[in-house]
Order: C-alpha cells, then sequence, then structure tokens
C-alpha cells in the first residue's frame, strides 16, 4: 500500500510543482512544498498503520487559554 501512496504523491508533485518551478513562482513553491511534504509524511505512516494521535486536545487547550475558559 505504501508504494502506492509514494507513487501517488510523486505523480501529484510532478503535475503540481513543474508549473510552480518554470513560472518562477518561488514562494508558492516552498509553501506548497512544506504542506505537501506534511501531508505525505502523515499518509506514508497512516499507510504502515502507525498510530498517529490526535491533535483534538492541544487545540481545545490552546483555545480554552486564549478565550479563559
Amino acid at each position: 500500500m505504501f508504494i502506492l501512496v509514494i507513487l501517488g504523491y510523486l505523480i501529484v508533485g510532478t503535475i503540481e510543482m513543474i508549473p510552480l518551478y518554470k513560472e518562477n513562482r518561488k514562494k508558492e513553491l516552498i509553501i506548497y512544498s512544506i504542506f505537501f511534504t506534511a501531508a505525505f509524511i502523515i499518509s506514508l505512516l497512516l499507510s504502515l498503520d502507525v498510530k498517529i494521535p490526535s491533535p483534538t486536545k492541544p487545540i481545545e487547550n490552546i483555545v480554552n487559554k486564549v478565550l479563559g475558559k
């Protein structure tokens, strides 16, 4: 399964990043690469059945601190 994830991300990454590079849109390319890499890592871990902790509790704690609850 992880081979399909890698192959899929290679295809999508190539299709999406080459035009950004050719148009010399470096800022967009950097931001896209960061998010793309994060999504790739999460997808790869999920395909390998690695349990990824939910970010719900930390986000809830931050919101409660900001709102003063």
